[in-house]
């Protein structure tokens, strides 16, 4: 399981207006249905939230996927940019339920955007001195 969130809608939507901020959720909806097999189940979960289940899929692949979405969404040619951060949970390692997969992915997810906004603020500090 993939678990999605589009980063900074809250901006977006300041910036460039909630109608923007509509089409960057389905920018990236759509992303997440051309990256999709047949048997994969992509879902907005709330919000700004997406969850994409992988069938018969290892980690491996997961990761593989995951960063094929993280790079259609980033490059798909429309504006304003936007990003997504992503956390993956695999069965049964992770949890056997859904809700144990969920909460797995979406600690991942934001395990991703800590660790991000730490390379951010060293990158301000060095760039700053």
């Amino acid at each position: 399981m993939l678990f999605f969130d589009l980063d900074g809608l809250k901006r977006i939507n300041d910036r460039h207006g909630h109608m923007v901020g509509s089409q960057a959720l389905c920018r990236l909806a759509d992303v997440l249905c051309s990256c999709c097999r047949d048997i994969d189940t992509p879902a907005r979960f709330g919000g700004d939230e997406f969850a994409l289940v992988l069938p018969e899929t290892n980690a491996e692949a997961a990761e593989l996927v995951a960063q094929r979405i993280c790079e259609s969404v980033a490059n798909d040619g429309k504006g304003p940019n936007i990003s997504v951060s992503v956390g993956i949970a695999v069965y049964p390692q992770n949890g056997e339920s859904i809700e144990k997969l969920l909460s797995q992915a979406d600690s991942a997810l934001y395990s991703m955007k800590r660790q991000r906004m730490v390379a951010a603020a060293a990158k301000h500090t060095v760039a700053g001195k």
